[in-house]
């Protein structure tokens, strides 16, 4: 069987690229050697968030990319009616006088447009988001979203699978690179393709994409680094939720709450680290990433990292929490932070698409949609994502 191109890697690179690619009534072919969503792209929950870094900066291309992402919500047949993607407010408190003046810098100079991204002074953050440890102020972005990343994929599969253009092959490893040149004769009846078996399956790709994340499957040289993040799942104990002391938040609707799945259910938190929670009872507080680590396993490093961010956000806020599980999970990160799109010098027809970073949720939707035009030869690689930046 013959596709027009042959993606590995069933995370949010390879799943969405497919997902564009066939909307460009291509044949496409998705190799995943274990699972959907089994690598970094599975994480419990994760958030999408336009103000990027330690001193929220609004991220390359982010609203682009939240726009993108409004439009694929609005449009697209597998997503619509379903829990596992929702809206949030984003807030970005600094506990940090120096946080706080860069970060307001950064607001400032932006220019987020209005409506986008509101800055709030610590007072306003006190009265507004009692819940929240004193700051020295904070960025409040209106347009994030809350995701669970394995349902969204799988329920894009599921979608996926039913187009006749589509094949997926999970828990598959095998792909051999032929030559017709080295087998047939100097002029090339047919191009260079490549090929996939299973058992007694062949299947064959005129372009193949690597969408492998952190995996080491691509023996060019490309710079960047594999990192890793730990995510805790957790539930707060009954008390929690009605505090003793009089907890009121004033909510975009001008509501008030004076509980943490209420205000869960609007707002997500992001401070050098994220806590969220789709349902308001199931709640998630994600890491940073780390660069120096011995164990692809969750540890108990990180369960104390993630309590102590969880106390900087409230006071004894981890006290109060029944434990579900821990997740960790590995991504590849490049020197800039900018994902790398590009042709491969290894092969004719051999592409590139990583390095998305802990943007994957962010970026995935936006790129995946430009580099499909591009390989259907209705658009340009910008020169921010390719390969020559690092020369």
């Amino acid at each position: 069987m013959r596709f027009d191109f042959g993606i590995i890697g069933g995370g949010l690179s390879g799943c969405l690229l497919a997902y564009y690619l066939i909307m460009h009534d291509k044949r496409v072919l998705l190799v995943e050697r274990n699972t959907i969503g089994s690598g970094a792209s599975g994480t419990p929950l994760a958030l999408i968030n336009p103000a990027t870094g330690r001193f929220a900066k609004k991220g390359f291309k982010s609203l682009e990319s939240i726009a993108q992402i409004d439009a694929l919500q609005r449009l697209s047949p597998f997503s619509n009616g379903y829990d596992f993607i929702q809206k949030r407010g984003v807030i970005r408190p600094c506990f940090e006088a120096e946080i706080a003046q860069k970060t307001h810098q950064n607001y400032l100079s932006d220019q987020w447009g209005k409506g986008v991204a509101d800055w709030v002074t610590p007072d306003e953050v006190a009265e507004r988001f009692p819940l929240i440890n004193p700051s020295f102020g904070a960025l409040i972005v209106h347009n994030g979203y809350v995701v669970n990343p394995k349902m969204y994929l799988q329920n894009l599969i599921n979608w996926l699978s039913d187009h006749p253009n589509f094949s997926l092959l999970e828990e598959y490893e095998g792909v051999t690179y032929l030559s017709h040149k080295t087998r047939h004769t100097e002029e090339l009846a047919d191009p260079n393709y490549w090929v996939f078996r299973d058992e007694d399956i062949e299947m064959q790709a005129d372009i193949l994409i690597h969408c492998t994340g952190a995996e080491e499957l691509i023996k060019a040289m490309i710079p960047g680094v594999i990192v890793k993040g730990q995510t805790l799942q957790f539930k707060l104990a009954d008390s929690t939720y009605e505090d003793n002391s009089p907890l009121q938040v004033v909510t975009n609707q001008g509501n008030q709450t004076n509980n943490w799945s209420s205000f869960l259910k609007e707002y997500a938190i992001s401070a050098q680290g994220y806590l969220c929670s789709l349902d308001g009872s199931n709640l998630v507080m994600g890491s940073t990433y780390e660069h120096r680590f011995s164990s692809p396993l969750p540890d108990s490093k990180g369960k104390l990292y993630l309590k102590n961010k969880l106390d900087r956000i409230h006071e004894r806020l981890s006290s109060r929490i029944v434990q579900e599980s821990m997740w960790a999970g590995f991504r590849f990160s490049t020197p800039d932070r900018m994902p790398i799109i590009d042709e491969l010098p290894t092969y004719k027809g051999h592409y590139v698409f990583r390095g998305l970073g802990s943007k994957g949720l962010l970026y995935s939707h936006y790129y995946a949609k430009v580099f499909s035009k591009y390989l259907c030869g209705k658009g340009f690689l910008s020169k921010e994502v390719r390969l020559s930046r690092f020369k």
